[in-house]
């Protein structure tokens, strides 16, 4: 059995802005969002959220629309496999809400905590807890990981891809704020992915 724990730092650039930090045995890990125009007519743009590691799998999450990269319209692959994304978008509590992830013959679950509080990732004989805290060392919010059980570097890519993607959404409060901003603002083009 293998527990460790990790902080990845917030960084902010100009087109892009993300995490960092060193992940116990898995060394420099980096998870970057960046963002680039589709379409001018339109307005949508294609968001990307990269996690590279030194000895983690590459992961790479791609969803279209405004603003943050979210669970709507969205793609991942790790290591250029596709991961099948479901959730239940009708679940009234957090843990009904879960994002369920199927990688080749694995399945995880990955259950926010609550608003920007942080999440847990669980998944064969691991455990990947994320939380959240005013980082030391400058803007923005730093992310503390604790690994518990089989430190399985899927999920471990998994858990932290997730902390550049609004997931709102898998809290019943933001289903809520969801729901009646859609309600107020729709957008034809959206469709949950399912």
């Amino acid at each position: 059995m293998t527990e460790f724990e990790f902080e990845l730092t917030p960084f902010f650039h100009k087109a892009r802005r993300g995490r960092q930090g060193v992940v116990g045995a898995f060394g420099d890990v980096t998870v970057e969002a960046e963002y680039r125009k589709r379409s001018i007519k339109t307005a949508s743009r294609q968001l990307d959220v990269r996690m590279q590691g030194e000895r983690l799998p590459g992961a790479i999450y791609r969803t279209i629309g405004p603003g943050r990269p979210t669970l709507r319209n969205a793609t991942l692959a790790v290591d250029g496999q596709a991961v099948r994304l479901d959730f239940n978008a009708r679940g009234i509590r957090n843990a009904a809400r879960a994002l369920r992830l199927t990688y080749q013959d694995r399945s995880y679950e990955y259950a926010v905590t609550g608003f920007d509080k942080g999440a847990v990732l669980r998944g064969p004989g691991t455990v990947v807890s994320l939380t959240r805290r005013k980082s030391v060392t400058g803007p923005g919010m730093s992310t503390v990981g604790a690994v518990a059980g089989e430190a399985d570097p899927i999920g471990i890519a998994l858990a932290i891809l997730f902390e550049e993607v609004d997931t709102i959404e898998l809290t019943t409060s933001g289903a809520a704020s969801h729901a009646l901003n859609r309600i107020l603002n729709p957008r034809a083009n959206e469709t949950p992915s399912e």
